[in-house]
């Protein structure tokens, strides 16, 4: 809610008011009723003779009538205004107007625009050239200076950019066009928070002297963002962040959709007393949470309020198969126990209730996993094996790890990505000539390619790929030596990847480095078909949002975006102009770019620059007391007339007893 606010032209006739006492004083004094009298005139002079008198008391409510009417002419008097529109100096060669129409503008908008427009008509009456520059246009854009009408054109054509400003780069084309207008006054209309780059873009803006200098702003910074989404094991998390301005404690509402843009989920994000960021959870199943396609926050329509989601966001149910024993005794050594700590956080995992492959197999056939990861598994069985066959036709993701097994097995050519050479392969150690290899640069058409090698991981042993005309175009990651560490594969709709080495740290230590749980993470992401467009691929706009948080159709200026970075964020470009947030890609690869990703916090701006006039923005236009304060005294002027008209004089008057007059008869 905005206050009102009131402003006085004439302020020093105020001073009248004192005088309402002494006025008060005066109105209590009023003469006695005129005492009416009959002919003859003897008898009137009879009765002249000299009486003592009192003054009659006004009633309290005529005085009271009386005492505000003299209060209303002299507020009139004062020329009052209520909600005084912002003015920039009248005297200066110019008027800059600087419009921060980032994301965090949409909110007040309006007030923000209907500001500037009555700034425009203040330069038209002074006859002022206009300066107008938006923070968050390209940085091309063109700042005038305009006439009154062609500033009005372009101000109600801009709109709010689900983008960040960019004020170093507005404020200094404005202070470049200010050069040949010394002593220009300047109004910046301003988001109220702080940004990368506000103090240099201050000292460029105010560095040729200008005149009067007007800055406005929010009364309140009630922005909510949504930082973050997860996809947890029993709930989708939802975290927001607020202002540290907004310190009392607060309530928000997070919503989820799907497809089609129906609320499927909500839930309640408390702000306690001083908190910035706040978490609610979403509880329903993992197959719902798997619908939302967006999440936001209510009543905040800007883009940092809503946050769309591909699928990377949705919980992945994978099948773990070993066909090792667990010893309890050494988990550590177990194959399977640093897969399942490393893909717990963001999937739903399985393991069947027996090692046989074929009752494992089918177990886990039906729960419909998207991923099987198959930990040194020889060879399959016939029945399980064509089902399995048939399930990464039909889409599924098969991830597989060498071992003494498969090492031993023969090749099963439709559950490989590549033919391998029978018996494994030993670097180092005293029958070696070959040392320990380390991991190389990342090939760039798989999905490790924007990952930087672990150094410090090394291979001693692993199951080698035979030569083929295509084992450089399945390679995902290499030995130094070139020999393959990871290889991949399309099959019908599906993939099938495969791991040369152990998953546990026998062959290798790469299931100890870190470089494993990000490697395992974009295999994940293959097997939705979300990351797997390797390094330099663009991703041609789908749909992206406007300043207010809704999607829709790109514009031509909207340009592909480069693939690279983590899985579900997956983009180089940050978001700007020409990569606004939304949805990029194709059917088969559809990929969310967020701008609340990149809202770390919601900052207000702390210091202003010196020698500023601030203001505040209001809905309500601005409007003239004075007429209204003096029908109202005219009014009451009226009312006073006709009640002494009425009565003559004040009610319940006093008078004091008359002196006796002589009889007739002595009167000579």
């Amino acid at each position: 809610m905005s206050w009102l606010s009131l402003s006085f032209a004439q302020p020093f006739l105020l001073w009248g008011l004192i005088a309402l006492p002494v006025i008060w004083w005066l109105l209590r004094l009023t003469p006695p009723r005129p005492q009416a009298e009959t002919f003859p005139p003897l008898k009137i002079l009879a009765r002249v003779v000299k009486r003592e008198e009192t003054p009659h008391k006004s009633p309290w409510w005529l005085t009271l009538l009386r005492l505000l009417l003299a209060a209303l002419v002299i507020l009139a008097l004062t020329d009052p205004v209520l909600n005084p529109r912002e003015k920039a100096a009248g005297d200066g060669a110019a008027l800059a107007i600087v419009l921060d129409n980032g994301w965090a503008a949409a909110p007040d908008w309006d007030e923000r625009v209907a500001t500037a427009e009555r700034l425009i008509e203040d330069a038209r009456a002074n006859a002022q050239p206009v300066v107008l520059a938006l923070t968050a246009e390209a940085q091309n854009q063109e700042v005038g200076p305009f006439d009154a009408d062609a500033a009005l054109e372009r101000l109600n054509a801009a709109q709010p950019r689900p983008v960040p400003g960019n004020r170093p780069a507005a404020y200094g084309r404005v202070a470049g066009t200010l050069e040949d207008f010394p002593g220009a006054a300047i109004a910046v209309l301003s988001d109220g928070l702080a940004a990368t780059g506000d103090e240099a873009a201050f000292s460029a803006l105010f560095s040729g002297a200008p005149g009067e200098v007007l800055w406005a702003e929010p009364e309140r910074l009630s922005l909510l963002a949504a930082t973050d989404a997860q996809n947890t094991a029993d709930a989708f998390e939802v975290t927001a962040t607020r202002s540290a301005t907004d310190a009392g404690p607060r309530q928000a509402v997070a919503y989820a959709s799907d497809d089609k843009g129906r609320r499927i989920a909500e839930t309640t994000i408390t702000f306690g007393a001083g908190e910035t960021k706040a978490s609610g959870a979403m509880r329903l199943p993992f197959e719902l949470r798997n619908d939302f396609v967006s999440v936001g926050i209510e009543g905040q329509n800007q883009a940092a309020g809503l946050r769309v989601l591909d699928e990377n966001s949705k919980r992945r149910r994978i099948g773990l198969i070993s066909q090792s024993e667990a010893d309890q005794a050494q988990p550590l050594l177990s194959p399977l126990y640093y897969i399942e700590r490393a893909l717990s956080p963001f999937a739903d995992l399985m393991q069947p209730s027996s090692a046989e492959l074929t009752e494992a197999l089918p177990e886990l056939l039906e729960q419909k996993p998207a991923v099987i990861v198959m930990a040194d598994v020889g060879t399959l069985p016939a029945a399980p094996r064509q089902a399995l066959i048939e399930w990464v036709n039909g889409g599924g993701t098969l991830v597989r790890f060498a071992g003494p097994r498969l090492a031993a097995a023969d090749n099963d050519e439709d559950l490989l990505p590549v033919r391998l050479r029978l018996g494994e392969r030993s670097l180092g150690g005293a029958l070696s000539w070959t040392e320990p290899q380390p991991v190389a640069e990342f090939p760039p058409n798989g999905p490790f390619s924007d990952l930087a090698p672990p150094r410090d991981v090394t291979v001693n042993r692993q199951v080698l790929a035979e030569p083929s005309p295509d084992i450089v175009e399945r390679s995902w990651a290499n030995l130094a030596d070139g020999t393959p560490l990871v290889t991949g594969v399309a099959r019908g709709e599906g993939q099938i990847v495969l791991f040369h080495v152990t998953p546990e740290a026998t062959w290798s230590n790469l299931p100890i480095s870190g470089s494993f749980v990000e490697m395992l993470r974009r295999v994940m992401a293959v097997s939705q078909g979300v990351g797997g467009g390797g390094a330099g691929a663009a991703l041609p706009p789908i749909e992206v949002m406007d300043g207010f948080g809704s999607l829709g159709t790109p514009p031509a200026t909207v340009l592909a975006l480069e693939t690279g970075g983590e899985a579900g964020e997956g983009a180089e470009s940050t978001v700007g102009p020409r990569h606004p947030p939304g949805y990029y890609g194709n059917d088969s690869l559809r990929q969310a770019h967020n701008l609340s990703r990149f809202v770390t916090d919601l900052a207000p701006l702390r210091q202003l620059p010196g020698g500023v006039t601030t203001s505040l923005y209001h809905a309500s236009p601005e409007q003239d007391l004075k007429p209204w304060l003096l029908a109202a005294a005219l009014a009451l002027a009226l009312a006073d007339r006709l009640v002494s008209v009425a009565l003559g004089a004040p009610l319940d008057h006093k008078k004091s007893a008359p002196v006796e007059a002589p009889p007739e008869d002595e009167v000579g």
